[in-house]
């Protein structure tokens, strides 16, 4: 599949506008939520700021330096869809929702954050070695 980078910024601008739209949601309603109590940000949210980095970094800044080209520009587009993909499960799991029996836990990072967080790394693992011998 041949696209080029205008399309490729095209489509990793809008996305990057709808992340940083929804992240700085996720940090305003901390900030609210800590007038109450403690603030933090949960580990899902490390998802959703790695796909920015990750499209700033490898779509953006690196073709405009001549450090890569269109080819890299595209799969790095890819791992960061594929972090962006593994964020709203992991924030589920931040919350304990996949098992309507149990409460929440309130900690830092439940059972179920950690395991939704284990399948996208091994995702991320998977996705740089095949795009690495492509």
């Amino acid at each position: 599949m041949h696209l080029g980078l205008e399309k490729l910024w095209t489509a990793a601008g809008v996305l990057s506008g709808l992340q940083l739209t929804g992240f700085s949601l996720r940090v305003n309603r901390e900030i609210a939520a800590g007038e109450d109590d403690l603030t933090w940000l949960p580990l899902a949210d490390t998802l959703n700021l790695a796909s920015l980095a990750v499209t700033m970094l490898g779509v953006f800044v690196a073709p405009i330096l001549g450090i890569s080209g269109a080819a890299l520009a595209l799969k790095a587009f890819g791992l960061s869809a594929l972090l962006l993909v593994g964020y709203p499960f992991a924030l589920a799991g931040h919350y304990d929702m996949f098992n309507r029996r149990t409460r929440r836990s309130w900690t830092y990072c439940p059972t179920q954050e950690r395991i939704v967080l284990f399948i996208v790394a091994v995702a991320v693992v998977a996705y740089v070695v095949l795009a690495s011998i492509r």
